[in-house]
C-alpha cells in the first residue's frame, strides 16, 4: 500500500498498479483502501479507462459490480 502512494501519478496509473496487486475479483472499495488519497470520481474515472481498453472485465451491475484483469 505504501508503495503505491510513495510517488506522484495519475489516477488512472495509480488505479492500474493497485489492480496488478490483487488477485481474482475486487471491487471499488477494495482499490479506495489501496488509494486512500484518491477520491471516489477519480477511482471510477480510472476504472472505467481501464475497462474501455481492455486491461480490466466489469462483472456485475450496481452495488454488485466487481473487476478482474483479463492478462
Amino acid at each position: 500500500r505504501f508503495a503505491l502512494v510513495e510517488e506522484k501519478r495519475s489516477a488512472l496509473d495509480t488505479v492500474r498498479l493497485a489492480s496488478q496487486n490483487k488477485i481474482g475479483r475486487f471491487t471499488k472499495q477494495d482499490i479506495r483502501e489501496l488509494c486512500p488519497s484518491l477520491s471516489i470520481s477519480s477511482i471510477e474515472g480510472a476504472l472505467r479507462k481501464l475497462v474501455a481498453s481492455g486491461e480490466l472485465k466489469r462483472i456485475g451491475t450496481g452495488k454488485n459490480t466487481g473487476y478482474y484483469r483479463t492478462w
